[in-house]
């Protein structure tokens, strides 16, 4: 579930999801049936919940990928944590996909965990034998974030509702339906 709270912060965060009203509810499990428009969810606990997207449903696959994968120029979100020194240490680091240039807050802000959220662009992806740093643009200065390597990095992709595939894990969040059924405001897709 930590990766459910952890994406929709980062896409609340990143404004990706601003002006949708506040997710009234959230169902997460396997996709088990899916037709036109809609879906079948399976959760841990064995219930079922249909699922309705339309064309505000905005749809992510969230792939795990290595450090190595983020390029120059690619636009990033990145949870870091303060350190003593000032330093920031990266906690979990979501390449965007291409759609969300312009569409997405490019900043450096605190969030309500207390960590530090940086959305830049990459202008330099560093390893070294003593560490691993990201150097990334911002509107007014740059930022530089050490990389552990128990960091996550995941890749974001916009995906079509027709992508959706009995057997996928996913999460949704969205408005509740007194039928039980949720019309899906994200649908976020794991891919492992």
């Amino acid at each position: 579930m930590a990766w459910v709270l952890m994406i929709a912060t980062v896409l609340a965060a990143a404004g990706v999801v601003a002006g949708a009203p506040a997710p009234q509810c959230a169902a997460e499990g396997v996709i088990a049936a899916v037709e036109a428009g809609a879906f079948m969810v399976t959760t841990a606990s064995g219930a079922s919940v249909r699922v309705v997207a339309n064309a505000d449903t905005r749809i992510i696959r969230r792939q795990q990928v290595r450090l190595e994968d983020i390029k120059p120029n690619d636009f990033v979100a990145v949870t870091a944590k303060r350190e003593p020194d000032g330093g920031l240490t990266a906690v979990s680091i979501n390449i965007f996909p291409p759609e969300f240039r312009g569409r997405v807050r490019e900043a450096q802000f605190v969030m309500d965990t207390g960590n530090i959220m940086t959305n830049a662009t990459v202008f330099q992806n560093v390893r070294r034998v003593d560490g691993r740093t990201l150097y990334l643009k911002l509107p007014d200065g740059a930022a530089v974030i050490t990389v552990p390597r128990e960091a996550a990095v995941f890749r974001l992709a916009v995906i079509a509702m027709g992508d959706l595939r009995p057997g996928m894990r996913v999460q949704v969040r969205g408005a509740g339906n007194p039928d039980g059924s949720i019309v899906a405001t994200s649908v976020t897709v794991e891919v492992r």
